[in-house]
């Protein structure tokens, strides 16, 4: 009929307010921190009139990488939840949950402890040790037997989690340097991170989201179920193999760069859920936005709550995790 407006549909407005809290974030993320003289105003300089003041190299050199890689944190932490949720239809996975953020930092603490014992580079050995501790708990859960229990996969994740997590805590009474190279990652602080890092992220982040589209309808069959998904010619262990390298690589840079920084990765897939539904080919970069935003707005908030000193940026995300995690599980537990 003519003269009718068409109203907006409600996955429109919910792309809009995604894409203003991304920007507010940015912004929120880049003019906060120790210095007062650069905000705003240095932010559109560098943008659009660049020099070579004292401010705007603090933001170009010191505050942009930082923004940029919370961002790309975000979005690599949200798309591993997302990928694990789908494999083991559990609303309660995540790396942090299944321990694999705490199997990377294994990884990493052995790099630094014995650095010649694999002649493997400190990512590469976070990625591993990711790997180690996702088909670890996997295979406590029965996965790959093909016939995964939910309560052993959290219960599993939380035992391997908590004996890697030992481990590192054990190295800090070896040497006093190690201790504080260790500590950095483990309370997820992003403070020292600058250009080469947030490349390396960008990287990593760009393939995860070519890697979950690709997954992307594998991850829809899943969710009807492993004997449904081998039905419909979809193998579910080729699903949950791919499905656990993915997620574990994309943890595993994450905690190299950062440290393992928890409940992004469970939190980014429900909240995208809700505004998006559960199609996985829509979820995808619904999740890479919505993490990217969180994130932004964690590191805007550890910069700005505690001022002058700075909150590590793993301690305001689980400051916003934690409770969603508690309620995920009442919740769940009260659906059954």
């Amino acid at each position: 009929m003519t003269g009718t407006k068409t109203r907006p549909s409600r996955k429109s407005i919910v792309i809009l307010l995604l894409l203003l809290a991304l920007i507010a974030g940015g912004i929120f993320s880049a003019i906060t921190g120790g210095r007062s003289d650069t905000g705003i105003t240095q932010l559109w300089g560098v943008i659009f009139t660049p020099d070579s003041s004292l401010p705007q190299s603090v933001l170009r050199d010191i505050r942009l990488p930082r923004t940029f890689s919370a961002a790309l944190l975000g979005v690599n932490l949200g798309l591993a939840g997302l990928a694990l949720q789908a494999i083991t239809r559990n609303p309660l996975a995540s790396p942090a949950i299944l321990g694999i953020n705490q199997g990377a930092a294994l990884g990493l603490t052995l790099s630094l402890i014995i650095p010649g014992l694999t002649g493997l580079s400190p990512d590469a050995m976070a990625v591993a040790g990711a790997m180690a501790a996702g088909v670890l708990t996997f295979a406590i859960a029965g996965g790959l037997r093909g016939k995964m229990d939910s309560m052993r996969l959290i219960l599993g994740g939380v035992a391997v989690g908590a004996f890697a997590y030992a481990i590192v805590r054990f190295s800090f009474t070896l040497d006093d340097e190690l201790a504080r190279s260790v500590v950095r990652w483990t309370v997820g602080d992003i403070g020292y991170i600058r250009w080469p890092q947030t490349r390396w992220l960008a990287i990593w982040a760009l393939a995860g989201l070519l890697c979950s589209f690709v997954l992307a309808q594998r991850f829809n069959l899943m969710a009807l179920g492993q004997a449904s998904a081998q039905g419909l010619g979809s193998d579910p262990r080729i699903t949950l193999l791919l499905g656990t390298i993915l997620a574990a690589a994309l943890a595993g840079i994450s905690v190299s760069v950062a440290g393992p920084i928890a409940f992004v990765g469970l939190v980014v897939p429900h909240i995208a859920r809700i505004g998006f539904g559960a199609d996985h080919r829509i979820l995808v970069p619904a999740t890479a936005l919505t993490g990217a935003a969180l994130m932004l707005l964690a590191d805007g908030l550890s910069k700005w709550l505690s001022a002058p000193v700075e909150t590590p940026i793993g301690v305001i995300a689980a400051l916003i995790g934690a409770p969603w995690f508690l309620w995920l599980t009442l919740s769940t537990k009260e659906s059954r």
